[in-house]
């Protein structure tokens, strides 16, 4: 369903990034909406303490999904903004699985308080993004995913311009799904603070620069964690010394790590490698980023 164009002319963008994926979006959101003469203002959720969005005409808030549902950083962040008055709200998640039961809920408590807080609602939507949680849909898949992320973002910043409304209804059990996700968001706690250090760790420092949620500092020559991580994992995937590493759940970080760049750098796949190659387990399991690609 189309309306009339809107006349955005100052966008906010406000977003949460882990590994790097939901930044790579942001950025091709922010050189499209540079190219078409709309102001943008960027908000990095996790250093941004003012919780307003000033006089934007649009606020698009962008995030990871963790556990069927938005990062805990930009729920909170969202919470706390002021009440709004003829401003107009979008949200655009990121996720390794797509548009598939059960991630379609992931926006609805975001949603639901953007609209109580009295923004007009105009559009929500899924771009999908390597998976760096616990496994991924190979270096095809991925490369394929990177390439085609222009692409999909200036269609996205297409439909809302141009009034396209998209509005999800997710089914009740993936709205319980996203209720339980709840649950891994206090787990993240205690996974992160079981993180270890080995004796590679040089002392850099950039774990504890890094991380979203202060929980990390230096304690007897080594990096000491508390009870506020959010399983980004952002810390594990950018040491330079891969010295850290999971001490519980350990299936969920990847052996081969996470690199957005090093996969962006990667050589197209020959023509005789296509996505007919996996196996009906795998297509299954991937199915949501294959339909997303099509």
């Amino acid at each position: 369903m189309s309306n009339r164009n809107i006349p955005f002319q100052d966008i906010t963008l406000a977003y949460f990034s882990g590994t790097g994926c939901t930044k790579a979006a942001v950025s091709c959101f922010e050189s499209r909406l540079a190219g078409l003469g709309i102001h943008t203002s960027t908000i990095c959720i996790s250093s941004d303490s003012s919780g307003s969005v000033g006089t934007s005409d649009l606020l698009i808030v962008f995030s990871p999904v963790y556990a069927f549902r938005l990062t805990s950083i930009v729920e909170d962040w969202v919470k706390r903004l002021p009440d709004a008055q003829n401003t107009y709200a979008a949200i655009i998640s990121v996720s390794g699985g797509g548009e598939i039961s059960p991630n379609t809920a992931c926006r609805t408590l975001c949603k639901r308080i953007l609209i109580r807080k009295g923004y007009h609602f105009v559009y929500e939507n899924m771009l999908v993004m390597p998976s760096n949680f616990a496994s991924h849909a190979g270096a095809q898949l991925n490369k394929q995913l990177i390439d085609s992320l222009p692409k999909k973002a200036a269609q996205m910043i297409d439909d809302i311009l141009s009034g396209k409304k998209n509005n999800t209804h997710p089914k009740f059990q993936d709205r319980l799904f996203a209720s339980i996700g709840k649950a891994e968001h206090l787990g993240a706690k205690f996974f992160g603070a079981f993180i270890r250090t080995s004796s590679h760790c040089n002392q850099c420092g950039l774990c504890i620069k890094s991380c979203p949620k202060r929980n990390i500092r230096m304690k007897e020559g080594k990096p000491a964690f508390g009870f506020h991580c959010m399983l980004c994992l952002r810390c594990i995937y950018a040491c330079p010394q891969k010295a850290l590493s999971p001490g519980i759940l350990k299936f969920f970080v990847l052996k081969e790590g996470f690199d957005l760049k090093a996969m962006s750098k990667a050589p197209d796949p020959g023509k005789d490698q296509n996505v007919q190659e996996y196996s009906a387990a795998e297509q299954l399991l991937w199915k949501g980023v294959l339909d997303y690609l099509e």
